[in-house]
């Protein structure tokens, strides 16, 4: 995952904790969606979402030379991993705008 997808998840979780509320992956897909940009994979505000990072850092300067890949088999659970090649598969999620985390 990119650096500007990583502060969205942190931010996300830093949010929901401040307001009580469990951070959970379905409520993180509420507000984003998956995209791939220049070979990596990162999150994109979802349309019609409440935007909840309104400020996101413009950049993050020399991260590529930093960054590095876990083998599949160091992981000691089951992972799904996708390929970069892969398509994305687009997602119609509606808003949950009557849930109360969501107010």
């Amino acid at each position: 995952m990119s650096p500007p997808g990583m502060v969205r998840v942190r931010h996300f979780e830093f949010l929901c904790r401040a307001h009580g509320v469990e951070p959970t992956a379905e409520r993180f897909r509420a507000f984003y969606q998956l995209i791939r940009n220049m070979g990596f994979f990162s999150f994109a505000s979802r349309g019609a979402a409440k935007k909840i990072l309104l400020n996101p850092p413009k950049s993050f300067h020399d991260w590529k030379p930093k960054f590095f890949y876990i083998r599949e088999e160091v992981i000691p659970i089951a992972m799904t991993f996708r390929a970069c090649s892969a398509p994305i598969p687009k997602e119609d999620l509606p808003i949950p705008k009557h849930a109360n985390w969501y107010q």
